[in-house]
C-alpha cells in the first residue's frame, strides 16, 4: 500500500513544528481581521445571511432581507453562527472572518501532517508553509466566503483516506465486505463525504473528492484496495448526509429545483454565461494561483512523474491524481472560476516542497549558481528600487511610504542575497517567507482598498445612520443586484428593527407600511419612480458605486414624504428563490 518505513515515520512532524505552522499560518490568515479592510459584495453573503439565521432562528433557510437565499448549503452559516453566538454579535468584520482564517489554518497542518509522512519532516513543514503563502489560498483565507469551508471539509476526507491508504495497517482476516464491518476511520471518510455536499453548490465538493480517489483506486486496479471503499452502509450514510439539506429546502420552496438547475445546469452546458471560459482557463490560472512557488511546483511535477506512473499506491501516483484529475475534469464543464481551483492547491504546495528542495540542492552545490543568484538579487533590489521612485506619486498615503518602501526592499534583497551567497538555505527561505507576508498584509490594507470598488459604498452606507433619524423606517431596496443588499443590510445592522428590505420599489406601496415617510436607499435613477408613491429628496449619495455607469447608478438615501391618497396594496406573499436571486423577475405588489 506504499507505506512509509520505521524510519520515514520517524520523521514525522513534531509537536514544534505543528505549533510554529498553526502561529505562521494563523497570524498570516488572521490579519484579514484587523487589517482594516470593508466586506466586499460577494464577501458580505455569508456574514449577512448568518446574521439573519441567528436572528430568527431558522436554521435550515438562508435569507436575503426575509427572503429565501437556497443557492448553497448552509454549512458555513452554522460554523459562523456557532462563533458569532459565543462572540454575542455576527455583525462583525473580524467575527465573519475568524472561521475562515481557522479553518486555513487546519487545511495547512493537515497537509503538513501527510506530506511529512510521506517524505519526511523537512517536506512536510515545507508544504505548509508553501500552501499558506500560496496567493490564491492566502486569498481565500482572508474572506468570509463559503469557499474556505468546502475546503476544508475536502481537504479532511481526503486525510482520511491518505491515513486509511498510507498510515493504517490493514487488519488481518477476511477481505472487506459490502455489507460487512469498517473501521471507525473509514466511516469518518464516509461522514465527510457526505457532508462536502452542504458547504458550496450541491455536488461540486463531492465530485472534487471522489476524483482524485477514484483516480487512484482504478489507476492501481487493486481489488482488494477498491473493496474497502465498496461498503453498503457507508454509502447510505454519506448519501443521507447529502441529501438532508437539499430535501429539507425542497420542502419548504419546491421549486428550488430551478435555481439548482439554473445554477449548476448552467455551469455545465455554457448557459450560465457570465462565467464561461476557454478549456484551457484552469492551467492558465493555476500559474499565478500557485505563486509565488509556481516554478518550484513544475520541477516537483517532473521529478515525480516516473514513481507516478511506476509506482503502484505510491505517494507521487496519488499526488498526481489529486493535482491533475479534478482540474482535468472541471475543465470539460463551459462555467470555470478561479476559486474552484482552491480545493486542489494542496498537492501543488507537496510538489514544490519537493521541487524547492532540489532547487536548493542544486544552488548549493554549485558555487556559480550562487554568486549568479546573488548577483540577481542585487540586480532585482536595484530594479525594484528604480520601479517604486518611478510609481511614488502613485504609491497611497504619506509621502514618506515610499521611502520606506525603497529601504525596506533594499534590506531585504541585500539581507536575501547574503544568506544565499554563503549558503544559508533556511535563513533565506525564512526571508523570503516575512517578505511575502508583508507584501500580502501591504496589499491587503492598501493595494487592495484602493482598487475595491465597493469601497465608496461601505463609506456612504457607515454615514446613512447619522442621516436617518431614529424611528422613521429606513428602506433598502432590494432590486439593486442579488448580491448588493447583503452588504447593505450587515453595515446597517446596529440599526435594528429600524430597516426594512423591500423586494422591489413597488412594496413602498404594501399596506403594512402605515408611516407618513420613510428613508429609502435606492439608486439616484430610481428617483423618477419614486414620484408614483410620493415626494423624495435626496439627503446622502455615495461617490461611487461598483459597477456604475453613469453617476445615475450610484446608492442613495433618499426621504420620501408618502401621497396622502396613495393606494396600498397586500404584499404577495411568496418569493420565489429564483426571484430572490434575480433570476426571475416580479413579483410586484399590487400586480397579480
Amino acid at each position: 500500500m506504499g507505506q512509509p518505513s520505521p524510519a520515514e515515520h520517524e520523521q514525522t512532524l513534531r509537536s514544534r513544528e505543528y505549533a510554529l505552522l498553526f502561529l505562521f499560518s494563523f497570524i498570516l490568515f488572521g490579519y484579514s481581521m484587523i487589517g482594516g479592510r470593508p466586506l466586499t459584495m460577494h464577501e458580505a453573503v455569508l456574514p449577512q445571511s448568518s446574521c439573519e439565521m441567528l436572528a430568527d432562528g431558522d436554521w435550515l433557510i438562508p435569507k436575503s432581507g426575509g427572503r429565501p437565499w437556497l443557492e448553497r448549503p448552509p454549512l458555513p452559516q452554522w460554523i459562523t453562527v456557532g462563533i458569532a453566538a459565543v462572540a454575542g454579535t455576527c455583525a462583525k468584520e473580524w467575527i465573519v472572518r475568524l472561521p475562515p482564517a481557522l479553518i486555513a489554518t487546519g487545511v495547512v497542518l493537515l497537509l503538513a501532517r501527510m506530506a511529512s509522512g510521506w517524505f519526511g519532516r523537512t517536506i512536510g513543514f515545507l508544504s505548509g508553509l508553501l500552501l499558506a503563502t500560496m496567493f490564491e489560498f492566502t486569498r481565500y483565507a482572508w474572506l468570509a466566503e463559503s469557499d474556505m469551508f468546502l475546503c476544508g471539509i475536502v481537504t479532511a476526507a481526503i486525510a482520511v483516506f491518505v491515513q486509511l491508504e498510507f498510515f493504517q495497517k490493514a487488519p488481518p482476516g477476511a477481505p472487506q465486505r459490502f455489507v460487512g464491518r469498517r473501521s471507525v476511520l473509514g466511516l469518518l471518510f464516509f461522514i465527510l463525504l457526505g457532508t462536502t455536499n452542504l458547504a458550496k453548490g450541491l455536488l461540486f465538493g463531492t465530485v472534487m473528492t471522489l476524483v482524485p480517489i477514484a483516480g487512484f483506486l482504478l489507476w492501481n486496479a487493486n481489488r482488494a484496495q477498491i473493496a474497502r471503499y465498496l461498503w453498503l452502509w457507508g454509502w447510505l450514510i454519506s448519501v443521507l448526509i447529502a441529501v438532508a439539506w437539499p430535501l429539507a429546502a425542497w420542502i419548504r420552496y419546491p421549486d428550488v429545483t430551478e435555481l439548482w438547475w439554473f445554477d449548476l445546469g448552467g455551469r455545465l452546458s455554457g448557459n450560465y454565461t457570465a462565467i464561461n471560459q476557454p478549456i484551457w482557463y484552469y492551467p492558465v490560472t493555476l500559474a499565478w494561483a500557485t505563486q509565488p512557488w509556481t516554478i518550484p511546483a513544475a520541477f516537483g511535477l517532473t521529478m515525480t512523474w516516473k514513481r507516478a506512473v511506476s509506482v503502484p499506491s505510491s505517494p507521487e501516483r496519488f499526488l498526481w491524481c489529486w493535482a491533475v484529475l479534478p482540474i482535468a475534469v472541471f475543465s470539460f464543464a463551459s462555467g470555470k472560476h478561479h476559486h474552484y481551483l482552491l480545493q486542489c492547491l494542496a498537492p501543488w504546495a507537496v510538489l514544490g516542497a519537493r521541487g524547492l528542495v532540489w532547487l536548493q540542492n542544486q544552488i548549493f552545490l554549485m558555487p556559480s549558481w550562487k554568486r549568479a543568484t546573488a548577483a540577481t538579487l542585487w540586480a532585482v533590489g536595484l530594479l525594484g528600487t528604480a520601479a517604486m521612485w518611478w510609481l511614488s506619486p502613485r504609491i497611497p498615503g504619506p509621502p514618506w511610504i515610499p521611502w520606506v518602501l525603497i529601504a525596506g526592499w533594499l534590506t531585504i534583497t541585500g539581507v536575501l542575497s547574503q544568506a544565499l551567497s554563503q549558503g544559508q538555505a533556511r535563513r533565506a527561505l525564512g526571508i523570503f517567507l516575512c517578505t511575502i507576508v508583508v507584501f500580502y498584509a501591504l496589499g491587503y490594507s492598501f493595494a487592495a482598498r484602493m482598487s475595491d470598488h465597493s469601497f465608496a459604498d461601505t463609506v456612504f452606507l457607515k454615514q446613512v445612520p447619522a442621516r436617518a433619524p431614529a424611528g422613521v423606517p429606513l428602506v433598502v431596496n432590494a432590486d439593486l443586484d442579488s448580491m448588493e443588499l447583503f452588504r447593505i443590510l450587515f453595515y446597517l445592522h446596529d440599526l435594528g428593527n429600524q430597516v426594512v428590505p423591500v423586494h422591489n420599489l413597488t412594496y413602498l406601496s404594501d399596506e403594512r407600511i402605515h408611516s407618513e415617510s420613510v428613508y429609502l436607499i435606492s439608486r439616484l435613477k430610481d428617483l423618477t419612480a419614486l414620484t408614483s408613491y410620493g415626494t423624495a429628496e435626496v439627503v446622502l449619495q455615495s461617490e461611487h458605486t461598483r459597477r456604475e455607469t453613469s453617476p445615475q447608478d450610484r446608492f442613495t438615501l433618499f426621504h420620501l414624504t408618502f401621497h396622502k391618497n396613495l393606494l396600498r396594496h397586500p404584499a404577495p406573499p411568496y418569493i420565489s428563490p429564483m426571484q430572490a436571486m434575480a433570476r426571475k423577475r416580479g413579483p410586484y405588489a399590487g400586480q397579480p
